[in-house]
């Protein structure tokens, strides 16, 4: 499963959760429920709509770093 997808699913869920259909949250992000649906299907869309989508159910994208939480209490990185 790609990142995207993965990304787009805990954003769908979300949604969901909130009461909003897929058609109204595309609206919303100035999408076509069809670009929604293809990009579901696909596995793939720009980041500017992923994180459009995201805002809407009130979630922000961003980077963390993959290195274990032990290195970082091993090496005093923890708190910093």
């Amino acid at each position: 499963m790609s990142i995207t997808t993965q990304l787009l699913s805990q954003i769908l869920e979300l949604a969901k959760k909130k009461g909003l259909k897929q058609k109204e949250l595309a609206a919303r992000a100035g999408l076509s429920a069809e670009s929604l649906s293809r990009a579901k299907k696909a596995g793939d869309m720009h980041l500017s709509s992923l994180e459009s989508l995201a805002k809407i159910v009130g979630l922000k994208l961003s980077l963390s770093s993959d290195e274990p939480l032990m290195n970082k209490i091993n090496n005093g990185s923890l708190f910093k």
